[in-house]
């Protein structure tokens, strides 16, 4: 080797280790163990992310996942805006509008259903929406998911809510199925499996909100951080869910067969029937329903609880989902 050529062969591999070193940061940024938090173990919510760890769509995408399950979207939210879950499967819009409106980094970057996943089911006298009228219907609680919907339903068809009938809170569905078997109320909304025992029992479903309420109500929740400075993951996470959610989508009996293997409870008749009730509501690319968040955006702006300025592109987020429905739009593998 010539040594006067040697200072232009170490400047030129020092060039190029500092031109590696700069590149190394992003990749190394990028995540590959992630937490998901869930605040409902109920087969609509559960099962596209039970066959995307199953069919390996998070391990194809160079993801190893953790579930974790809290009760209640204040905790799921807490969770998230600490930064110990990196996304979150919430129900119902309004915590991270709020949340965002009192200035936390929380964004909605998809949706697994846009539609509200409750049926309405009524006592055995009362059959249709017009025999509501007089009547107690079970809620959850005031402010509740299932008291904004039933308030929305009941304000499409001529009702005030307010006036018309009675919004009784008495909990969870279990507590509320007790309720209406009891007499306590006279209809009340319902889980997909819970509605298929009491259809059993006798009592008649006056709705499937599955199909005539277009509000989503199972969204993906995570910090704008997480888009900002882990974009690829975002994409990939959402991508195996996207998957997941085509098979849960397009795929029942392969996808009722995952679900039962993975240890989501019920017997086979139940669920295929439970699956007829929610799968309707599933947004198959995972694309968010932003007139359907608008119903709630506005609902919070009329009640005071978010300011009049407020506007949806503040909470929801989905650049990253575009470009993940996009890549596998290009892969042949998404299906509408």
């Amino acid at each position: 080797m010539n040594p006067r050529k040697l200072p232009a062969i170490v400047l030129a591999s020092f060039v190029l280790s500092v031109l590696l070193v700069t590149s190394l940061p992003a990749r190394a940024q990028e995540k590959k163990n992630l937490r998901i938090v869930f605040v409902s173990l109920s087969w609509n919510n559960q099962l596209p992310y039970r066959i995307a760890i199953a069919k390996g769509f998070f391990k194809d995408q160079g993801l190893t996942v953790e579930q974790i399950f809290v009760r209640g979207g204040p905790t799921a939210i807490a969770a998230l805006a600490s930064g110990n879950v990196e996304f979150g499967s919430i129900g119902g819009a309004q915590a991270p509008i709020r949340s965002n409106a009192r200035g936390l980094d929380l964004h909605i970057l998809a949706s697994l259903s846009n539609y509200t996943n409750y049926t309405l089911l009524g006592s055995k006298e009362t059959k249709s929406i017009e025999e509501l009228r007089g009547k107690i219907i079970g809620i959850t609680g005031a402010g509740a998911y299932s008291d904004f919907a039933i308030r929305i339903f009941l304000k499409r068809h001529n009702f005030d809510p307010d006036r018309d009938v009675t919004l009784r809170a008495i909990g969870g569905t279990a507590l509320r199925a007790i309720a209406l078997e009891r007499g306590v109320i006279n209809a009340a909304p319902f889980t997909a499996e819970d509605t298929i025992r009491l259809i059993d029992k006798g009592f008649p479903m006056i709705v499937n909100l599955n199909e005539a309420l277009r509000i989503p109500q199972s969204i993906l929740v995570t910090r704008g951080e997480m888009l900002q400075k882990y974009p690829d993951t975002s994409k990939r996470f959402l991508k195996a869910m996207i998957l997941g959610m085509q098979v849960a989508k397009h795929n029942r009996r392969e996808a009722i067969q995952i679900g039962l293997a993975s240890g989501l409870p019920g017997e086979l008749d139940l669920v295929n029937r439970s699956y007829d009730l929610f799968s309707p509501g599933y947004a198959a690319d995972l694309s968010v329903a932003w007139d359907g968040i608008q119903i709630m955006l506005d609902e919070d702006i009329r009640t005071g609880l978010v300011d009049k300025t407020f506007t949806l592109d503040r909470v929801i987020n989905d650049r990253i989902l575009k470009q993940a429905q996009q890549e596998l739009k290009k892969e042949g593998r998404l299906r509408q």
